[in-house]
């Protein structure tokens, strides 16, 4: 009697042992593809960061401008010095000039669309815009290219971005309130 409750003891040991290996060869199956495709996706953003650094190479050699690159990865230069504060997270600040694409077209120009107001970090603007913002004080011009993380990312704004797009500015911070 105690050898047939061994052997039921095994079988069952064996039969658990078996069904606790197959849920891990799934859930090991189900984790692959899962990890493949986080792969996938950061190989695809860092030749997004490479081709965008290497085109803001391309634009600043173009136009001769001796930009500095933040931690972030805008690239900017101060070019002509105000003597303003510096803007801050919620400040609304008021700037003129142009922001466009590298092809030249025109998103932003304030001699046809006005003098542009915006809440720092709480607007839906680029965010390279809101960081090129926080780097000026008042009456500061700079210009920046915004890289496509930085700006619309892969989908764009819908309607003047297209997708993976740099952006070029030429602003002046004209108010900070």
């Amino acid at each position: 009697m105690a050898l047939k409750k061994v052997k039921i003891f095994v079988v069952v040991l064996l039969c658990l042992s078996c069904f606790c290996c197959r849920n891990n060869q799934q859930e090991t199956a189900q984790q692959q593809p899962q990890v493949n495709v986080e792969k996938e996706k950061i190989a695809v953003n860092q030749e997004i960061v490479r081709r965008d650094n290497a085109d803001i190479e391309l634009i600043a050699k173009r136009y001769n401008w001796d930009l500095v690159q933040s931690q972030s990865g805008l690239c900017y230069q101060i070019i002509a010095s105000g003597k303003g504060e510096k803007a801050q997270p919620k400040d609304i600040v008021e700037i003129k000039g142009r922001i466009s694409l590298p092809d030249g077209r025109n998103i932003y120009n304030s001699a046809a669309d006005g003098i542009k107001e915006f809440r720092v970090d709480r607007s839906e603007d680029a965010v390279g815009l809101h960081e090129l913002v926080k780097l000026m004080r008042a009456g500061d011009k700079a210009r920046a290219i915004i890289p496509s993380y930085q700006a619309y990312g892969i989908s764009g704004d819908g309607e003047q971005i297209p997708p993976i797009a740099l952006l070029i500015c030429e602003i002046t911070l004209i108010k900070i309130n």
